[in-house]
């Protein structure tokens, strides 16, 4: 990743560790130049795998941090929670990047973008499946050169591993938040981004209960239209213990005229791993490598908060996502 060091450096915080993009995230931003000042433990059940993979970082109180006059906070406590500790980091005058679901109900999301709108300051959810994936931003590339023409169509599909190793609030709805506003956010950048608009409409969205009642949502749907086309999103609890990965992701973009496949994760019955998309156009077929590709979005987040710019994804993008969420798992719900 390209060293975007500032003079002074952006620096950032850490607040909650509950979610392991906590890692990717800071050493992301590290790798582009910015400076972690601290992590805060909040509550919930971290993995201890941040502190041991980040010794130097020291361990602060949220007050403290708050009050270090940080540049950034990165928020990734236990979901529920992620609203409350964003608002407080915008009110002391800091920019937010948050994991999703940046916000679990209506009323958390009024209140971020309340805030927003009284401090200035700007508030990004990680969509770590488009900014992490060089194939995804690839497949963007592609279609900004015009290779497959207008999106017209997007299947965005999300499974994860279930498995005992994730911490107990993985299956409290309470603390998750809805299973469409969670993972199925990054399915709904997706269509946002390629369909060309903030103003989509959910046509239909449905969640599916564990067959065994262990948990009140293991798959969940939904097609949205608007934009230049319409989008079918799908995710689930449900990656067999037998593939060496925590999910299958696959993002299909139809085009007027042409079609790209992204392969993020891995590519089962082959002997390619991730990080690839297939291109079919009037050309031919195309295999695409992605894995040299380089990863960008952390040196551009850090121009955007040095520069009060926002190139890599806007306030209102994140906003309009988590409320097109929100929404769909209401009508899931009812």
């Amino acid at each position: 990743m390209t060293d975007a060091t500032h003079d002074p450096p952006i620096r950032f915080a850490v607040i909650g560790v509950d979610h392991p993009h906590a890692l990717e995230l800071t050493g992301d931003l590290l790798m582009a130049g910015a400076e972690c000042v601290a992590w805060v433990e909040t509550p919930g059940e971290p993995d201890g795998f941040f502190p041991a993979i980040f010794p130097d970082i020291p361990s602060m109180d949220v007050d403290d941090v708050l009050d270090a006059g940080i540049d950034l906070a990165v928020v990734a406590a236990v979901p529920n929670l992620r609203a409350g500790y964003a608002i407080a980091a915008l009110q002391a005058g800091a920019d937010v990047l948050v994991d999703k679901p940046g916000a679990t109900d209506e009323g958390q999301l009024a209140e971020i973008e309340a805030t927003v709108a009284s401090t200035g300051r700007r508030w990004w959810v990680a969509f770590t499946e488009h900014f992490t994936s060089r194939a995804v931003n690839r497949a963007h590339a592609l279609i900004a050169d015009g290779r497959i023409g207008t999106v017209l169509h997007v299947v965005g599909l999300g499974p994860h591993r279930r498995g005992d190793t994730r911490p107990a609030w993985f299956s409290d709805p309470a603390r998750s938040g809805p299973m469409l506003a969670d993972l199925a956010s990054h399915q709904l950048h997706h269509a946002m981004t390629l369909l060309g608009t903030t103003d989509l409409s959910v046509v239909g969205a449905r969640t599916t209960a564990a067959p065994d009642g262990s948990h009140p949502e293991i798959l969940a749907e939904l097609i949205v239209e608007g934009g230049t086309g319409s989008a079918y999103c799908r995710v689930d609890w449900l990656t067999p213990a037998g593939l060496p990965t925590w999910g299958d992701v696959r993002l299909m973009i139809t085009g007027e005229t042409g079609t790209i496949e992204v392969r993020s994760n891995c590519d089962p019955g082959s002997a390619d791993d991730g990080d690839h998309l297939i291109l079919v156009d009037a050309d031919g077929i195309e295999r695409i490598d992605c894995r040299a590709d380089e990863l960008t979005w952390a040196t551009r987040l850090c121009a955007d908060v040095h520069g009060g710019a926002e190139e890599l994804v806007t306030t209102a993008h994140s906003l309009a996502v988590s409320r097109l969420a929100l929404h769909a798992a209401a009508v899931a719900q009812r």
